[in-house]
């Protein structure tokens, strides 16, 4: 028998201070309408939303969604291999192996959340993207883990991942090992100037050069005070976000490559 008594039992008193209370949806929506001034984000816009967000058939058209993807993206693989048998063995092996089923299964997983279709087709560019050849991925990068990045990333994130990858095309193709940082810091100049064409704020670029930093997508550039005006900062691709971009662009003919590095989505 327990030490405590009912009261005295921590996990008692705390189910006794917060007792369950029997609600259903339809009560707990007419709580929760939204108004500002006179508009009013009422209980069926909100009954709406989570219907198309999070009743089960939804989550499964997302899915389904996912898989039709894959299906078309194999099938231009396929076109595009021919009857390379190396090449076909090579991806029915990846294809059975067990980090694409994990792959799969969280491409899924993400897909039955997700909020919108161009992040779903984003999930299955990058499933059958890894399947092909890529300099520039880890052999044994976990292509798991780059879904559930993804499914994180917005869409400034993406494009200013781009953008870092098309200033620097040429020293990524003169230094593929990344490694030279005065290749990099030469383009700051170009970096400046396609940050204030794009129309990102400086600072909001900053800030998005840092997320993906973040997610082991980008570098900061050591600073070279004969490139760089004390207001200028640069940042390049990582080895990881061109991998990441490669997949991407992998559905419509833009992969990166050592020769020619990125462009915008």
């Amino acid at each position: 028998m327990s030490q405590f008594g009912k009261i005295d039992n921590p996990a008692e008193a705390s189910f006794e201070a917060w007792p369950q209370e029997e609600k259903n949806l339809g009560d707990t929506l007419s709580g929760l309408a939204l108004k500002f001034a006179g508009f009013e984000f009422g209980p069926a816009k909100i009954t709406q939303i989570l219907k198309d967000q999070f009743s089960t058939p939804s989550r499964i058209a997302r899915i389904e969604y996912l898989l039709n993807g894959v299906r078309l993206q194999l099938r231009i693989l396929e076109s595009q291999i021919g009857t390379e048998r190396e090449r076909i063995s090579d991806v029915e092996a990846k294809l059975m192996s067990a980090q694409f089923s994990e792959a799969v299964s969280a491409a899924c997983e993400e897909a039955a959340r997700a909020t919108n279709q161009k992040k779903i087709e984003q999930f299955s560019w990058v499933l059958v993207g890894s399947l092909s050849p890529n300099e520039w991925a880890d052999p044994i990068e976990d292509v798991a883990v780059i879904i559930r990045d993804i499914a994180q990333l917005g869409d400034r994130d993406l494009r200013v991942l781009g953008i870092l990858a098309a200033v620097h095309a040429s020293a990524i193709a003169t230094a593929p090992n990344l490694y030279e940082p005065d290749a990099f810091s030469r383009e700051t100049a170009a970096l400046m100037r396609d940050i204030r064409s794009s129309g990102i704020h400086s600072d909001d670029f900053l800030s998005t050069c840092e997320r993906l930093r973040g997610f082991g997508l980008a570098a900061e550039v050591l600073r070279n005070i004969a490139h760089m005006a004390p207001h200028d900062y640069c940042y390049r691709p990582t080895r990881r976000g061109l991998a990441m971009l490669s997949y991407l662009g992998a559905a419509s003919g833009t992969a990166v490559t050592g020769a020619a590095a990125g462009g915008q989505r």
